[in-house]
């Protein structure tokens, strides 16, 4: 077994598994640090005494540390100025009934995507979460608790703040990014039942792993196969649980039978499915959702239909838990809202079949690319702003693409991944380049690294210290061959792009994801020309971290 690039900060060995971030001042570290200068009742702390809970003998008298800002959490530990002390921690904010005052774990890995609970006063529904410079999806749960899905970020210890009805807080060095790499070789895991032609998968907020819909033989979406004896195209899912590696099946089925389709995991719990597995209208399952509640291992739909036919869809969560849904063939969009369990269209004339659709840091949704048909693929991006709805174009892709993979970066970029330049439906001249966008300037460029073949319908996935495994993938134009086992792993902040370890077979139009335990999943490719897709899931585990 090799290992890659697992990181460490010093701070880690010191602070990892507190569950309270440093928030007070200079000669404060923070709640959970034993101060080797506090104690005794003449300088800094000392037992309780005769001084009742929460009180604490400080300099011969009964101070209150949860709420004394010079006295916070102990005797002499004192907050910045205008800091006040909540709970026993010092926090930047202007009064301790809105405030955040603790993280329900303080390590994090640079490609973000983890829950993370905060605790706090004056939470409201709408708050916005900002994690260092980035945006995290954010739900609250109470006034006092809220739960945030964390963006990628560098490798450092940065700041948790909230904003609520033109009211600001923050919690000091509340969070740590690190690295952590991966382990070799690739292992396999059976499915229960074969899932070609990118099935959903979404990560569970309690690590495992959903995998919805498929079908049974490439390419081909029907009801039923020729004889009629079985269904192709699927109404069943499975989950993967990481601790066990088992499979098992989901009680029940969809309201539809979906492949290519988007299985997004909510901030309620849920997962959200959507995406057909019809060709041609009218199609009534493209127009249903299915909604899965990971508590009951249970298929319900949704509420309301989707406005229009949704099938190869696209989707995003945004900062306020909303998913931005599109789909090939339609220019509009569709968004959709837990807390109503409806859909809403939103107006839009550029059609991006096969295109890319990520949440950058700052919690916009960049989409674009596309199958141009006949014509090149589609170079036309855009930037849909979840605070006002508004859609806002930007520089175009420097080649146009369509089947590709996109990923925001832990520096703020976002990298738009290989594709077709000519017609994804017939796998023409895939790419082997790759763009970044800037959000400060809404521009792409072309990096100086390439994949080490052109890729599309490929999977990619982005891990625990940064870099993109881009996987599988048709290789060569209208056809798989023995190439589509290989795959690169790109460096984006070190500015290259190299060879990875082989997948034990050749795969395409499947989907990847990075687990919560920083373990790449692969599931749902081709069959390589065969009759039949792959029966098993790819994985590749998270190599131990380095304390």
């Amino acid at each position: 077994m090799r290992f890659l690039r697992r990181g460490h900060v010093v701070w880690a060995s010191l602070l990892a598994g507190f569950l309270v971030a440093p928030g007070c001042g200079s000669s404060s570290p923070g709640s959970g640090f034993t101060d080797p200068d506090a104690g005794g009742d003449g300088g800094g702390g000392g037992e309780a005494g005769n001084c009742s809970s929460p009180s604490r003998t400080c300099i011969g008298k009964c101070i209150d540390v949860t709420s004394d800002p010079a006295n916070c959490g102990d005797c002499g530990r004192t907050c910045d100025s205008g800091s006040p002390c909540c709970g026993g921690i010092c926090v930047q904010a202007a009064a301790c009934s809105f405030a955040v005052t603790k993280v329900s774990q303080f390590r994090l890995y640079l490609s973000g995507a983890q829950w993370v609970t905060l605790s706090g006063a004056g939470f409201v529904k709408g708050m916005k979460v900002f994690v260092g410079d980035g945006r995290a999806v954010a739900r609250v749960v109470d006034d006092k608790t809220a739960l945030i899905l964390t963006p990628p970020a560098p490798a450092g210890i940065v700041d948790v703040r909230i904003e609520a009805g033109g009211k600001t807080a923050t919690l000091k060095n509340a969070l740590q990014y690190e690295s952590a790499g991966l382990g070799t070789p690739w292992k396999q895991r059976p499915l229960r039942v074969v899932r070609g032609e990118d099935p959903g998968i979404a990560v569970l907020q309690d690590g495992r792993v959903l995998i919805a819909g498929g079908t049974r033989v490439p390419d081909n979406p029907s009801p039923t196969l020729a004889d009629g004896s079985a269904n192709d195209a699927l109404t069943t899912a499975e989950i993967y649980t990481r601790a066990t590696e088992v499979v098992t099946p989901v009680v029940g089925s969809m309201s539809g039978a979906r492949w290519h389709d988007s299985a997004v995991t909510l901030m309620n719990g849920k997962v959200l499915v959507v995406g057909a597995a019809c060709m041609t209208s009218p199609c009534p399952d493209a127009q249903t959702a299915d909604l899965f509640d990971p508590t009951t291992n249970t298929f319900a739909p949704s509420k309301s239909k989707l406005g229009v036919e949704r099938r190869y869809t696209r989707a995003a969560l945004m900062p306020d838990g909303r998913v931005l849904i599109a789909s090939a063939g339609e220019a509009s969009l569709e968004i959709y809202d837990p807390d109503t369990d409806a859909f809403t269209a939103v107006p839009h004339t550029v059609v991006h079949t096969f295109g890319f659709m990520v949440r950058l840091r700052d919690g916009r949704i960049l989409f674009g690319g596309g199958d141009g048909g006949a014509s090149p693929a589609v170079t036309a991006a855009e930037i849909f702003d979840p605070d006002t709805n508004a859609i806002t174009p930007v520089g175009a892709l420097k080649q146009g693409r369509s089947m590709l993979t996109a990923h925001t970066l832990p520096d703020g970029r976002a990298l738009v991944i290989g594709g077709a330049s000519f017609s994804a439906g017939g796998i023409h001249a895939p790419l082997d380049s790759m763009e970044a966008f800037d959000p400060k300037t809404s521009q792409f460029t072309t990096v100086p690294y390439k994949l080490s073949i052109g890729r599309t319908w490929h999977a990619s996935a982005l891990v625990r210290d940064g870099s993109i495994l881009v996987m599988g993938g048709y290789t060569v134009d209208a056809k798989c061959d023995s190439l589509a086992a290989t795959v690169d792993q790109v460096e984006p902040v070190a500015g290259k792009s190299s060879v990875f370890d082989a997948l034990p077979n050749a795969n395409t139009e499947w989907t990847a994801v990075t687990l919560l335990d920083g373990s790449v999943l692969g599931v749902g490719g081709g069959a390589c020309g065969t009759a039949t897709a792959l029966p098993d899931l790819d994985f590749l585990p998270g190599a131990p971290e380095t304390k």
